[in-house]
């Protein structure tokens, strides 16, 4: 059992989400360190190309493979679908997130303050996040819409569609669209352990799919 469980309510369970494409280099400790904060563990080994799927399960991981690489969104829908925890937390594999810090993301839920966490950067590494966050924020106030370090009450996961070609802004403005209370928390980005950051390609392609979805906030007002 996570501490969070047992010292809050032995009846909430927490599981994580971590996507994964060929981080063999990172995942056995992120799943590790993972452990000592949330109830499961579930790595979505999305197509990769090294030996990911294997150093996840001798980590303790439950394992989900994509044969062929999906991307993040395909991964997080996989992930929730299996899930089992009252609260979900995604997490990258890579190193930039602090899975000790997931205490931090699930105290608003846990202190009934929010049903989505999202932990908010300090800076973006892409102009294309900073656009996409400015575009969200025409509709739901919060200062990073790109973080893949967050958290979300069960029942508001089950009834998420998920959208797009990634997860930024679409995976916020869906959530408030389901009524969803929505919370920033600062936290800290460590370098990726396993080179430079991915570039992200799909962030052009996300940016009319974030003007879709407020065209249509606009037309159902």
């Amino acid at each position: 059992m996570s501490p969070i469980s047992t010292q809050k309510s032995k009846s909430i369970t927490i599981s994580a989400i971590i996507p994964a494409y060929s981080e063999e280099k990172t995942i056995g400790n992120i799943v590790k360190q993972t452990f000592s904060h949330v109830d499961e563990v579930i790595v979505i080994d999305d197509g990769s190309l090294d030996d990911t799927y294997q150093v996840a399960i001798d980590a303790g991981a439950k394992v989900i493979r994509h044969p062929v690489n999906q991307g993040v969104l395909s991964a997080i829908k996989t992930g929730l679908s299996n899930a089992i925890g009252d609260i979900i937390v995604t997490l990258d594999a890579d190193g930039q997130h602090d899975p000790s810090k997931i205490p931090l993301i699930v105290k608003p839920i846990l202190d009934d303050l929010a049903d989505v966490v999202i932990g908010v950067r300090p800076s973006f590494p892409y102009f294309s996040e900073k656009v996409l966050t400015f575009l969200t924020n025409q509709i739901v106030d919060i200062d990073d819409a790109c973080s893949g370090f967050r958290a979300i009450k069960r029942e508001i996961a089950d009834r998420m569609e998920l959208h797009g070609f990634c997860l930024c802004g679409t995976f916020i403005l869906e959530a408030y669209r389901r009524k969803a209370r929505i919370k920033g928390v600062p936290i800290a980005v460590r370098d990726r352990e396993n080179g430079e950051r991915r570039i992200k390609s799909e962030h052009f392609k996300q940016f009319f799919i974030v003007i879709w979805d407020l065209l249509r906030f606009m037309i159902n007002k």
